[in-house]
């Protein structure tokens, strides 16, 4: 089993710098003067271009951020509970879906107003189909908004993860807070855990590695735990 290297994804766009990139890139890398002398049939394909770049730029930042994300059914089952404790396994896979309906919303919008500008008898016709087409694509982008944030929050935690392999021999250090754990943790390993003399000084899992008996041991230091049960554990503890 590989490690998972989180740290490689992109960051994720808010909902106005992506619709900045997207207009932006349109206009730089289309045809900006249109006449009306010229044909109509030239007049429509030069709408029906902007329509179709502006879909497919939409379309692909939108499935770079699909695919960087990690899928919790293909993954590890340690990273999958831990992004389930961490930020919760439904309202993850909501935000990737809302994404995902977004580029089917734009895709359908696009060939709807391009199967209409096909149609277009003016130049002014078929500027108006055009405009309401890249207004009705960034009105998706917009309503994306907190799905967008709630992703680049979840990007930013998880490259701050420790890259531990869950398949390799672990020595797991558990137990009540303060009991010297991560001081422990600094003496086998080269790890440098902040050491505290209060409690809960360890907020997040912190990896080692340490050489025994010829063996190569990985030591994961984990927050300590409060006798409590289950359900009245909190994030932290939950780890």
């Amino acid at each position: 089993m590989p490690v998972y290297n989180f740290k490689s994804i992109s960051a994720v766009p808010t909902s106005p710098d992506l619709i900045d990139i997207v207009l932006t890139r349109t206009q730089r890398r289309t045809p900006t003067v249109i006449h009306p002398g010229y044909k109509i049939t030239r007049i429509r394909s030069f709408y029906i271009r902007k329509i179709k770049f502006t879909q497919q730029t939409i379309s692909e930042r939108l499935s770079n951020i699909l695919t960087e994300f990690p899928r919790l059914d293909d993954i590890h089952p340690f990273y999958s509970d831990l992004c389930n404790t961490l930020y919760d396994r439904d309202h993850y896979k909501l935000a990737l879906g809302q994404l995902n309906t977004a580029r089917g919303l734009v895709d359908a919008i696009a060939r709807d107003l391009i199967r209409m500008v096909k149609h277009g008898d003016s130049l002014y016709r078929c500027k108006c189909l055009k405009r309401a087409a890249l207004g009705r694509m960034c009105t998706i982008l917009k309503r994306q908004k907190s799905s967008l944030a709630y992703l680049e929050e979840v990007r930013k935690h998880l490259s701050r993860l420790p890259a531990l392999d869950p398949t390799t021999r672990t020595l797991l250090m558990c137990g009540c807070p303060n009991v010297g754990k991560s001081s422990f943790m600094n003496k086998i390993t080269r790890a440098n855990v902040d050491v505290q003399p209060y409690a809960f000084t360890t907020k997040s899992l912190f990896v080692g590695h340490a050489d025994y008996r010829y063996l190569r041991w990985q030591v994961i230091d984990t927050p300590g735990l409060l006798d409590q049960k289950l359900e009245y554990r909190n994030t932290i503890e939950m780890q």
